[in-house]
């Protein structure tokens, strides 16, 4: 089985030196990024990124939009957040006015998966949509999204759509159009 991502080795020493910090809170981030599934700890090989498999990816997909339609059926009912109305119309004036580049693909994306996750109606359900969305994300930084025509057309179009949900006031819609993105 061929994967992808599997090459890199994290170590907690290089880390806290490189981040001007101690262990210890490299290795709570470690551990953060290990509940997220984005980083494997292997006996006698240490901390490694979470290698993609190619022939999980049209589940991965399928996982996420899956993720995105139960908040929405858990946020039936409810409103938005303020905070979270604010964060999606920021996204959407920032997303408007960024060059396109690989980093600006990632912040907003980034963005979006924080919205969403911090929104949601129950914190295992954000949790898991949070672990969702950074595996997607993965996957559309390997394919080197930010260059496909398009993208950030599609992601511009997405976050105006849940900033008009949010403005109607109904957290269920913002949800039902992430699942429906072509994201």
């Amino acid at each position: 089985m061929q994967t992808i991502g599997e090459d890199l080795t994290l170590h907690e020493g290089v880390l806290a030196t490189e981040f001007g910090v101690s262990r210890t809170p490299i290795r709570q981030v470690l551990q953060k990024l290990a509940y997220e599934r984005l980083v494997e700890t292997r006996s006698g090989v240490g901390t490694i990124v979470s290698p993609l498999d190619p022939d999980s990816r049209t589940r991965d997909t399928q996982v996420l939009r899956a993720m995105f339609l139960a908040a929405a059926s858990c946020a039936e009912g409810m409103s938005v957040p303020v905070t979270t109305h604010e964060r999606l119309v920021a996204a959407a004036a920032v997303a408007e006015v960024v060059d396109v580049s690989d980093k600006s693909y990632l912040d907003i994306r980034a963005d979006i998966l924080d919205i969403s996750a911090d929104a949601a109606p129950d914190t295992i359900l954000g949790d898991a949509l949070r672990a969702a969305h950074w595996r997607h994300v993965r996957w559309r930084m390997a394919d080197r999204a930010w260059e496909e025509v398009g993208t950030f057309d599609r992601l511009r179009e997405t976050l105006r759509a849940c900033a008009a949900a949010a403005r109607a006031g109904e957290l269920a819609e913002v949800y039902q159009r992430l699942a429906e993105a072509d994201l």
